[in-house]
């Protein structure tokens, strides 16, 4: 039973492991070296916006980044989950439905408890959850964009689609994904190590929540 769950789920696995071990660097300090370098390299090249802020480049570079990073911001995750769910209730199932809504749900649920964790606020309520940064450390919009685009890309693929279109959907993911993760550190709301973390906390999330998932149907086939 083990060494057949290993073969049906050999990559995950591998990537499981290897993006759960990034994350366990980057909360050991790891990439803090590079990810100074980089931000020195960022003030360098484009400087601060202006003397009250710690954004680099000119305003019209600033907004750019801004609009980029909303791809993982709550109210579009909020909206396009919403779509996505229903469109998948009534397109595949039930059954497709609720397994998005579980992978997106509780990668959700996941990052509010982890930043809560590593949050320096004196008290943290549900106003609080809504209306301020819990923690810097993971960078939310990395984590939910990674974990929200790759089931989108997962649940509208099919075997009735042709591969080059599952492909695209999934590179498609991986291009937005990687932008928002940028966006993060190039307008200084986090540092490269914050985006890592969030990076690899997402895709660890994520492969875990594929895995249960096939074990849960298949435990259901059995009954």
């Amino acid at each position: 039973m083990s060494s057949m769950f290993f073969r049906a789920n050999r990559t995950l696995i591998i990537v499981f492991i290897s993006s759960l071990i990034f994350y366990l660097l980057s909360c050991f300090g790891l990439f803090d070296g590079p990810s100074e370098l980089i931000g020195k390299a960022l003030y360098n090249a484009l400087g601060y916006t202006n003397k009250w802020s710690h954004s680099f480049g000119p305003p019209w570079f600033v907004g750019m980044i801004n609009d980029i990073s909303s791809l993982g911001s709550r109210e579009l995750v909020l909206i396009f989950s919403t779509f996505m769910y229903f469109y998948l209730k009534l397109s595949r199932g039930k059954t497709e439905a609720k397994n998005y809504l579980f992978t997106v749900g509780l990668g959700i649920i996941l990052i509010l408890v982890t930043k809560s964790i590593t949050s320096t606020l004196a008290e943290i309520n549900f106003n609080t959850i809504l209306t301020e940064t819990l923690s810097n450390f993971p960078s939310g919009h990395t984590f939910i964009a990674t974990v929200m685009y790759l089931a989108m890309a997962r649940y509208l693929s099919s075997s009735r689609k042709s591969p080059l279109v599952n492909k695209y959907l999934f590179l498609s993911a991986i291009i937005i994904i990687a932008t928002v993760g940028i966006s993060r550190f190039l307008g200084a709301g986090h540092t490269v190590t914050e985006v890592i973390a969030g990076w690899s906390l997402g895709l660890t999330w994520y492969t875990f929540a594929q895995m249960f998932l096939r074990i849960d149907h298949r435990t259901a086939l059995n009954k």
